[in-house]
């Protein structure tokens, strides 16, 4: 069958349109998916840094606010306390020190005798008896802080003097000029050959207002005067 001159333009036109449809559908960009949008950068946090603990606070035993007595015991043998300081508990018998410089001097009931560098400190239970109900001291005050404080130094068995150790019982001989280390000789003229003559000292000082001592430190020998 012939085809007329108008069919073959119809044709020719559309095989070009479809054609343009074609070349246009190839063309066309896809979408972007929204799960690919781009997220603008976050910065990183570092974590707070820890505080530093506050510097621990250095304990004074001198400080009575901060010292209790928790337990005591009396006996023959000087007897015990336990005294809490700084949260933590010391068992002490008589000569023994805390921490910072107090020394136990004897235990009596209901309560403790401390000495130091500012003297005397008594730590009792809040019940304990009034001091008057304590018993009463030998004449010219305690031997207890000179008993403490001194050691025999013997040759064989004899005492040829007393050693001074810690002072802090005993501040009128550090006032004297004595240390630690010396060691006693004679008191008002006479040899302290035996413990009574230690525990007499005391007694001595009271009724005299003064002991003149000897002692020898090092290789010299030396005198003093105490006073009370």
């Amino acid at each position: 069958m012939a085809t007329s001159p108008r069919e073959w333009a119809i044709a020719i036109g559309g095989g070009l349109a479809l054609a343009a449809a074609l070349v246009a559908i190839l063309r066309r960009e896809p979408d972007m998916p929204p799960d690919a949008a781009i997220l603008p950068p976050v910065a990183a946090v570092s974590p707070p840094a820890a505080s530093a603990p506050p510097p621990a606070q250095p304990v004074s035993a001198t400080n009575t606010a901060d010292l209790a007595l928790t337990g005591l015991r009396i006996g023959p043998d000087g007897g015990m306390a336990i005294i809490r300081m700084g949260g933590r508990q010391y068992r002490l018998t008589p000569g023994r020190k805390l921490p910072g410089g107090l020394t136990l001097l004897r235990v009596e009931t209901g309560r403790a005798l401390l000495s130091g560098p500012g003297g005397e400190q008594v730590l009792a239970f809040p019940d304990a008896p009034a001091a008057s109900a304590a018993p009463a001291l030998p004449p010219g005050g305690d031997p207890t802080p000179w008993r403490l404080a001194l050691t025999a130094v013997k040759n064989g068995n004899n005492v040829k003097g007393w050693r001074l150790g810690d002072l802090s019982g005993l501040p009128m001989l550090a006032r004297a000029g004595l240390r630690p280390g010396d060691i006693l000789l004679l008191a008002n003229g006479q040899e302290l050959l035996s413990e009574e003559k230690i525990i007499d000292l005391p007694q001595e000082l009271a009724m005299n207002g003064r002991i003149d001592l000897r002692y020898r430190r090092g290789t010299a020998e030396k005198s003093a005067t105490v006073t009370p």
